[in-house]
C-alpha cells in the first residue's frame, strides 16, 4: 500500500462526498448508490482509494434516509471499522463541513476530499497530491480543457471564443492542510457563502491553491452515458491498467 510508512509520521484523513441527490442524472436513487457488478458506485470509489493510501480517519457523507443503505454495504468490507458515517447537508460544501467537524477529522494534519462518483483516481495522482500538499497546503488535480469554449449573451448568440491555454477541468481528490481548511470553512459558514468545490472556499479567502496534472481516467460520473462508460471500464478491468 502506498504511503503506509510516510503516513506513520502524520495523520491524513479522507472524506468521501456521497451526500448528493444527483438531480442531473435522473435516476430514482442517487447515482453513487447505483450498482456495477452488484456493488454500489461509492464502494468502488472507496475500495480503490483505500487500496492506495492508509487514510485515518475515513468519513463518508450520505444523504438523509440512506444511513442504513450505506452502512449495510460497508458491513462486508475489510475497512468498515475505520469508516465514519456523517449525514450530509443541503449543499455539497455543507456536507463536507459536517465531515470536517468530526472530532477525529479535526485532529488530522491533512485531509483529502474526494467525490464518491470518481471511482478511477490513480496512484500517481494520489502520490503527487500527498507530496505537493506538504509544500503548498492546498492542492487540486486538473486536466486541460480540450473543447472549444465560448461565451454567449442572453439571446443565445456567441459573444467570444475563450483561449483554452489557461482553462482546466478540476478534479478530486482535493488535498488541504486541515487547519487551513477549517479556518476558511468557518468563515464561509459564518458569511453563508455558497461554493461548488472545496478549493473555492480556500480561494475566496485569499489562500493560494496549487494545480497539479490530473488523469483523464479520473472522470466524474454525472450523466447516464458516464455511468455506462464506468460500467464498461469496471467490467473489462481497464481501470487496473492505470
Amino acid at each position: 500500500m502506498l504511503f503506509c510508512q510516510i503516513t506513520n509520521f502524520m495523520k491524513v484523513g479522507l472524506i468521501i462526498s456521497a451526500a448528493g441527490v444527483g438531480k442531473r442524472f435522473g435516476s430514482k436513487i442517487p447515482k453513487q448508490f447505483l450498482k456495477i457488478k452488484r456493488k454500489p458506485l461509492f464502494l468502488w470509489t472507496l475500495e480503490n482509494i483505500l487500496g492506495c493510501i492508509d487514510f485515518e480517519p475515513v468519513v463518508v457523507t450520505y444523504p438523509p434516509c440512506y444511513l442504513k443503505f450505506v452502512s449495510g454495504f460497508l458491513e462486508d468490507t475489510s475497512f468498515k471499522q475505520k469508516v465514519l458515517l456523517v449525514e450530509g447537508g443541503e449543499e455539497r460544501y455543507l456536507s463536507n463541513w459536517n465531515a470536517i467537524q468530526n472530532p477525529k477529522m479535526s485532529k488530522t494534519d491533512y485531509v483529502f476530499i474526494h467525490d464518491a462518483v470518481r471511482p478511477f483516481v490513480t496512484n500517481t495522482t494520489l502520490l503527487n497530491l500527498f507530496e505537493k500538499v506538504q509544500i503548498f497546503d492546498a492542492v487540486v488535480p486538473g486536466v486541460k480543457t480540450i473543447d472549444t469554449i465560448k461565451t454567449i449573451n442572453k439571446a443565445g448568440y456567441i459573444v467570444k471564443t475563450i483561449s483554452r491555454e489557461k482553462l482546466f477541468c478540476i478534479q478530486t481528490p482535493q488535498a488541504f492542510k486541515t487547519a487551513l481548511l477549517i479556518d476558511a470553512y468557518k468563515k464561509a459558514i459564518e458569511e453563508k457563502k455558497v461554493f461548488t468545490d472545496d478549493a473555492g472556499v480556500i480561494e475566496n479567502y485569499g489562500f493560494k491553491v496549487k494545480l497539479i496534472e490530473g488523469d483523464e481516467i479520473n472522470f466524474k460520473i454525472t450523466t447516464k452515458i458516464d455511468f455506462e462508460i464506468a460500467k464498461y471500464i469496471i467490467e473489462k478491468g481497464i481501470y487496473k491498467q492505470f
